[in-house]
């Protein structure tokens, strides 16, 4: 599968218990009861939010934002704010023909500002959050055409 992480993409595979990033193998060990993983000897402090695409990951108190990047996932209709917050900005309007990856809207969250980036390319539809708003994680941010 490909996953894009903060407009870098991945290619992960694993087999078994074995997991390759890029095609090379990544040791990986998790500990769920202290919510951390160790990766290739380097421990790191994880939390995942996984309810909305894009999906916000944030280890070492560092947030990234995760899509899974699919066939399907070009025909998202709607994105989903991936984490409770603040709208800080919205960058585009209904009508506005969009790239993938191109910036959608800000949303700050833990004292951190999020980008979240078009997972494909198309015409918004319709904004459905504005700037200052609060936001649940799982509300609709845009629909696409």
């Amino acid at each position: 599968m490909r996953i894009e992480v903060n407009g870098t993409m991945y290619d992960v595979t694993y087999i078994g218990e074995k997991v390759y990033i890029n095609y090379k193998e990544q040791v990986f060990r998790v500990n769920e009861e202290e919510d951390n993983i160790t990766v290739d000897g380097k421990n790191l402090n994880v939390d995942f939010f996984d309810n909305s695409e894009p999906s916000l990951l944030i280890l070492n108190n560092i947030a990234y934002v995760a899509s899974k990047i699919s066939t399907e996932d070009k025909l998202v209709k709607e994105i989903k704010v991936p984490i409770s917050g603040k709208i800080t900005n919205v960058f585009v309007a209904a009508g506005t023909e969009v790239k993938e990856g191109s910036i959608l809207a800000s949303v700050q969250a833990m004292k951190m500002e999020n980008q979240i980036k078009s997972p494909r390319s198309g015409k918004i539809r319709e904004i459905k959050v504005m700037k200052n708003q609060s936001v649940k994680a799982g509300e609709i941010l845009v629909t696409f055409e």
